[in-house]
Order: C-alpha cells, then sequence, then structure tokens
C-alpha cells in the first residue's frame, strides 16, 4: 500500500490532468468570465482539494476499518456527491476530480504490496464486501512496525520509489496543462 505522499501525488495527477483551463489574459473571454473562471478553479484550489480527496480514503484507521468501506468506488462516488452539494451543483467538475482522485487511492492500492489480512480493498462496496488484491506489487507496503531495525529504511525506500514512479506523471500532467491553454 502506497504511503501518504504517493497518494497526493495521485490525486495531484488527477487534479493537474482535469483541472480547469484559464484563459489567457489578453483575450477578449476572459475579461468577461475573469470572475467566473477565478471562483470556479481558485487557481491550485483544484489541486489541494484532490490531493487531500486522495489520501482520505486512509482515515478508516481510526476505526479500525483500514482497506474496507473507505477503499472503494462507492466510497469514492460519495466523495463526489458530497462535493457536488457543498457546491450546491455549481462546480460538477471539481465534484467528478475529487470522486476520481479518492478512486485513485483504491488503484494504487489495490496495486500495492499487502501484508495485513485480510488483503487487498473493499474496491465493489457497497455492492460487495469482497476483497480484491491485484498482486502486482507495484508500490511497496508502507511499514507501521516502528520497532523493526529497517523501519525507516523500508519506508525511505517505498516513498522515493513512488515520487520516481509518480512525479514524471505529474510533470507530463503539467505540461499537457500548460499546452492546453
Amino acid at each position: 500500500m502506497p504511503s501518504p505522499v504517493g497518494h497526493a501525488l495521485g490525486g495531484l495527477i488527477i487534479g493537474l490532468a482535469g483541472a480547469r483551463q484559464n484563459r489567457p489574459s489578453g483575450s477578449r473571454d476572459a475579461a468577461q468570465s475573469a470572475p467566473a473562471a477565478a471562483k470556479a478553479d481558485g487557481g491550485s484550489r483544484t489541486l489541494v482539494i484532490c490531493a487531500v480527496a486522495a489520501v482520505l480514503p486512509d482515515l478508516d484507521f481510526l476505526w479500525g476499518r483500514h482497506n474496507m468501506e473507505t477503499h472503494s468506488l462507492g466510497a469514492a462516488v460519495l466523495a463526489g456527491v458530497v462535493v457536488l452539494a457543498w457546491t450546491r451543483g455549481r462546480d460538477r467538475r471539481l465534484a467528478l476530480l475529487v470522486a476520481l482522485a479518492w478512486a485513485s487511492h483504491v488503484l494504487f492500492d489495490w496495486l500495492g504490496s499487502d501484508d495485513t489480512p485480510p488483503l487487498g480493498v473493499m474496491a465493489l462496496w457497497p455492492v460487495s464486501s469482497r476483497f480484491y488484491f491485484a498482486h502486482a506489487y507495484v508500490f511497496e507496503a508502507i511499514s507501521r512496525r516502528t520497532w523493526l531495525p529497517n523501519f525507516w529504511s523500508h519506508n525511505l525506500y517505498a516513498v522515493a520509489t513512488e515520487a520516481v514512479m509518480l512525479a514524471p506523471l505529474a510533470v507530463a500532467a503539467r505540461a499537457l496543462q500548460r499546452w492546453r491553454r
């Protein structure tokens, strides 16, 4: 299972790939729609919200049900609905991006290493309570066993690996965002 750093990078990638594009400042449309664009996107607001949404499923550690209901596509849809209600239906794009960022957490955990039973994530909750595990081992498991001698070295290696894999995707999403402008 990836670290919060890996999950936040996943949300950042979603936010960069789907963020609303501001028009160039010299265009006629920009002058008319500047307040609406600023209100709708707020610059880095979407990126921060998506990064946070991608990390939020791990709040289930607080009530001892890790990889269960919050690690599902049902919870991702629910997160999008919450954002839609929060924005009173005015920002469907943000609601979709939050749902996708949340779903990226489910995908990353499904692709990651897991050493704590039950293995996998409850990806299809509430339709199914079955756990799904890809056996792909794309991401290293983050150890929470602080007493182990390799705790720090293993976790630092895992976070560095996530950064090496995901940072280029974030840079590519940013380049795509600039190219679309």
